[in-house]
């Protein structure tokens, strides 16, 4: 993190100094004006005034949300890690000593490397090695809002505003999605995704009580026969969580479309196809979301940091057999792996690739930056600089040991 002035004294030298006095200050008074209570991490900081001059308040702002964001998910992707791997390593029969003593060690970095090398040690005990199972390749994305990045920006700018259909951002390497106030259509002939009523359905849940020709679970009436597996094989009134292919869904499909995509009831459509009416973009999903509004370069990479940070994932169901014979151990490894091996998917592949990347911004040659005159930033802010500061150097310590501890784990099973 690096805060630039147009002076020759650098300021954050001038926080680093102050930190012992800031610390002591707020040990004993909690209230004293050189404490910086306004930040804090996994906050909404919106409301937050860290007492700096107008003409940076708000690229400060969106520093301290983004160091908040940051750090809070960088938290929560260190102990689903840790969490994960113990759990393997101890349905695993790690010897009892070893778990007392991870559970002992506090420091959360070491303590995820010391359960996820048990995990792999208990693995590689198992019999589980890279092809030792049949894994199928997880389907995993995140969702990235596009007006948390619209407000963001408009944080940026003296304006304050920041129209987002006038100046739409991209999807880089993903697919954005629209709410559209009419009918949304595909792109020649592909498939894309559609919440709303579908006229030739690919892939997806419907609800219709009118029904719906169904390949899948019926939550409702199934009219037809049922599978083994609890499938319903016929017309389901209700939810089918998977359409025939092809079938009209005229109640509210949510998946992958082919034909056009409509309004159901008075909600707009959502998708990722070509709007006949005005299109609002929504969310970039399984990209990056990049451009928008024109602001401040520094601060439009703190806002980047602050929406990716707070994005939406989720990893599809996968299945994990045994190829070839299978021993108790190898039968006890898949059934810890299929509870704890998605929440390493999410965190280490969903996750880690975006916040891998913020980490190395924070950590970099001044990608957390706010311009400004000595003496801008006040006391307080002087504080606060120096509590956001410490929230992203811990933050960029946890993800880089999260992702190292986490890798060990998928690159045993060969998924790295």
């Amino acid at each position: 993190m690096k805060w630039t002035t147009r002076s020759k004294a650098p300021l954050a030298l001038a926080a680093a100094l102050a930190l012992p006095v800031i610390t002591n200050g707020c040990s004993d008074n909690p209230l004293d004006a050189i404490c910086c209570t306004e930040f804090k991490v996994g906050a909404d900081l919106s409301g937050a005034d860290f007492g700096v001059d107008a003409s940076i308040k708000g690229q400060f702002a969106v520093l301290a949300q983004a160091g908040s964001d940051f750090s809070a998910t960088a938290t929560g992707m260190l102990d689903d890690i840790t969490n994960a791997c113990r759990a393997i390593a101890v349905d695993l029969g790690a010897e009892q000593a070893k778990v007392d003593a991870n559970d002992k060690e506090t420091d959360p970095t070491k303590k995820v490397a010391l359960w996820c090398d048990l995990a792999v040690a208990r693995l590689t005990a198992s019999g589980v090695a890279s092809g030792t199972l049949d894994i199928q390749p997880p389907q995993f994305k995140c969702e990235a809002s596009v007006s948390a990045k619209a407000n963001c920006q408009a944080k940026c700018d003296v304006s304050g505003e920041c129209n987002v259909k006038a100046n739409p951002p991209k999807c880089t390497g993903g697919t954005m999605k629209f709410e559209c106030g009419g009918k949304c259509t595909a792109e020649g002939n592909a498939s894309f995704s559609c919440k709303g009523k579908c006229d030739a359905t690919v892939k997806g849940t419907c609800t219709a009580q009118g029904g719906v020709e169904c390949e899948g679970r019926c939550e409702g009436t199934c009219e037809g026969s049922t599978d083994s597996g609890g499938n319903c094989q016929g017309n389901c009134k209700g939810t089918c969580s998977a359409t025939k292919p092809g079938v009209a869904c005229n109640g509210t499909f949510e998946g992958e479309c082919n034909g056009s995509c409509e309004a159901s009831g008075s909600a707009k459509v959502e998708c990722s196809g070509t709007c006949d009416v005005e299109a609002t973009p929504l969310k970039c999903e399984g990209g990056t979301l990049e451009g928008g509004c024109q602001v401040d370069v520094k601060c439009d990479a703190n806002c980047d940091a602050s929406v990716s940070a707070k994005a939406s994932c989720d990893v599809q169901p996968f299945s994990i057999t045994a190829q070839g014979a299978v021993s108790a151990e190898i039968e006890a490894a898949i059934a810890t792996l299929k509870v704890n091996l998605p929440k390493l998917i999410l965190a280490v592949k969903a996750r880690g690739e975006a916040l891998g990347r913020i980490a190395v911004g924070f950590t970099g040659a001044g990608t957390a930056e706010v311009v400004a005159d000595p003496g801008k930033l006040g006391v307080k802010g002087t504080a606060c600089a120096v509590s956001i500061a410490a929230a992203l150097a811990n933050g960029a310590a946890n993800v880089t040991a999260s992702l190292e501890a986490g890798g060990k784990v998928t690159g045993q099973l060969g998924l790295n």
